[in-house]
């Protein structure tokens, strides 16, 4: 048996029964993981879809490789998807580099094949996104990582398996396999990669790094320096995964009752742990753990006064009293017990706001309808809008939100990526004859706003509802989007 195909049958990331979706640029390395899968799907008792971004960067040249790569996958008999997708536009309309671009566009892409098996009847456990970065990629990423700044968690670099935003399975069976097997294995079949000229230009941030950083590193520094990276982030990868079980069973010693925590837990524990605690409550709380205010809350723990507090995103407060950590969220509009009991709900009023209005908003305590407040500038960024559509309006056309309930595929933000809805029920007890009746604020299959329902085990849940975490609004927000619930008792 070929070595690499051994390595991705040793790396367990597919299981039998699998529908794989793999994807296929059509280069060394996704060609390569194509055909060792293809050639290895019998004994793995998986099925295989391919999908191709041609992305029009280079239009003749992306033309001639999406036929390309449509011809290959006739050739081995596996199901191909093209999808068609203007990059430049894309990335000039977002403000950012054509390499975010480019990767937003190919997961994207990735998530609605697997949103369309899964509409056929696949569960999506058994649905996975294979992506074809190698060893040598892994280390590219762990030098990006170093040079903009990173956590443990940054050196571990690349995880051979995670949940997409949609929360679908992403593996990288390649990951311990280097570009030089790579480049045998294609001699090995004679197969004819397309090969992108681009890669091969310093134009890109990675470009740089692997066509000149590293090789000036092992030039002038270290000619292993490939093998020592590797190293950093196996083991990195390796202490960091044992740390946070620690943090876990530490964490969890320190609840007290929801929304408090009992302080002489963690206190005296090592920073590293304190640190990683810190982030598991603030996620808790639906706050994505930054390294600002993570150090914020172990400042709170670790103060000498028995009453320091800090103010953190979504109206919540860290509050320290004496031994115990308490969470308090600002109730906006009197008695909030009785608000989670209200029906009839008539509408969904949607404004883009500045961050002024709506901190004028927040300090209306006089007012009774509930409402969710979210980023509108990361929002625009992360779905791909037109800034210039977004107007002062109430009309929620623009963003096509919706006020409804659940259907297959529903996902929300959470601090660590994403979380399917039918977890979040499971996880707060909601009866399954109850769940169709769970109201949500929506574009799409991303949930932006869980609204409240006094089925919820969670007593915040039960009175504010669960806002995704993807675009809160924090120091550095200019727009926000405000959504309000227009209610009658």
């Amino acid at each position: 048996m070929n070595g690499i195909i051994k390595k991705i049958i040793d790396s367990k990331t597919v299981e039998s029964g699998d529908k794989v979706i793999v994807g296929f640029s059509g280069g060394p390395d996704s060609l390569t993981l194509l055909h060792a899968l293809n050639s290895a799907k019998e004994e793995l008792g998986i099925s295989i879809y391919a999908v191709h971004i041609n992305h029009q960067i280079r239009p003749v040249d992306c033309d001639v490789e999406a036929e390309h790569a449509r011809r290959i996958c006739i050739e081995l008999g596996i199901p191909f998807k093209l999808v068609i997708c203007d990059c430049k536009e894309f990335a000039e309309r977002e403000k950012i580099s054509e390499e975010e671009a480019g990767r937003k566009i190919r997961y994207e892409a990735f998530s609605d094949m697997a949103c369309e098996l899964e509409r056929c009847g696949t569960p999506r456990e058994r649905i996975k996104i294979a992506v074809a970065q190698n060893r040598d990629d892994q280390v590219e990423t762990v030098l990006f990582h170093i040079l903009r700044g990173t956590a443990v968690r940054g050196l571990a670099g690349i995880p051979i398996r995670r949940l997409d935003e949609r929360g679908y399975i992403v593996i990288r069976p390649l990951l311990d396999i280097s570009r030089t097997e790579i480049e045998g294995y294609i001699n090995d079949y004679d197969l004819i990669p397309s090969m992108d000229n681009s890669n091969e230009k310093p134009i890109y941030s990675r470009n740089k790094i692997r066509l000149e950083l590293i090789p000036e590193l092992e030039r002038n520094y270290n000619p292993s320096f490939r093998k020592a990276i590797t190293r950093l982030s196996e083991s990195a990868a390796c202490d960091d995964e044992y740390m946070m079980k620690e943090a876990a069973k530490l964490y969890e010693d320190s609840v007290s009752l929801e929304h408090e925590y009992e302080l002489y837990k963690v206190r005296d524990v090592h920073k590293a742990l304190k640190r990683r605690i810190a982030a598991m409550m603030l996620e808790a709380e639906d706050v994505h753990p930054t390294y600002e205010l993570v150090n914020s809350l172990v400042g709170i723990i670790d103060s000498r006064s028995p009453s320091a507090s800090y103010d953190l995103p979504g109206g919540i407060t860290a509050e320290r009293r004496y031994e115990r950590l308490v969470f308090l969220q600002k109730e906006h509009g009197g008695n909030s017990r009785s608000d989670s009991g209200r029906c009839g709900i008539k509408e969904l009023s949607i404004k883009a706001i500045s961050i002024a209005e709506y901190q004028e908003l927040r300090g209306n305590t006089e007012k009774d309808d509930l409402y969710a407040a979210f980023d509108l500038d990361k929002l625009i960024q992360e779905r791909g809008l037109k800034a210039e559509m977004i107007s002062a309006s109430d009309e929620s056309s623009w963003l096509d939100i919706n006020l409804r309930t659940r259907r297959s595929g529903d996902y929300i933000g959470t601090g660590n990526g994403s979380k399917k809805l039918q977890d979040f029920l499971v996880d707060e007890k909601v009866p399954k004859a109850s769940r169709d009746e769970i109201k949500l604020a929506a574009i799409g299959s991303e949930i932006l706003w869980i609204l409240p329902n006094e089925m919820f085990k969670s007593e915040r849940y039960r009175i504010k509802g669960k806002y995704s975490q993807k675009y809160q609004v924090d120091n550095s927000s200019e727009r926000v989007l405000f959504l309000e619930l227009r209610q009658f008792v």
